[in-house]
């Protein structure tokens, strides 16, 4: 299924929502079903728990926060995971030496 315009989107939206809804899934749908195998139990789970935040949210824009702070969250949590807890700075081993550079003595010293 081609992915309609914003345009048509928002139209679509406006004049029929039951229809924009059931579009929506249908689209969802066959963005799980194009993975793999093993990524659609995942991904059935995360639309469970998007759809979940949409239904309590209250309002569009609150569920649009919920949503990018989930993602958000996400980010940070793949981020520690690759870099590690220090950021991806590993300490200097204890054998290293490490100099002191002090600034040149200026003229009017």
């Amino acid at each position: 299924m081609q992915l309609p315009t914003f345009d048509e989107l928002k139209d679509l939206a406006q004049r029929d929502p039951e229809g924009f809804e059931k579009l929506r899934a249908e689209l969802i749908e066959e963005c799980i079903l194009s993975s793999s195998k093993s990524n659609q139990p995942r991904l059935r789970g995360l639309q469970f728990v998007i759809e979940s935040r949409r239904r309590v949210a209250g309002s569009p824009m609150k569920a649009l926060l919920d949503i990018q702070s989930m993602m958000h969250d996400s980010l940070f949590e793949l981020q520690q995971a690759l870099l590690g807890p220090r950021g991806g700075c590993e300490p200097a081993p204890a054998s290293t030496r490490i100099l002191e550079f002090r600034p040149p003595l200026s003229s009017a010293d």
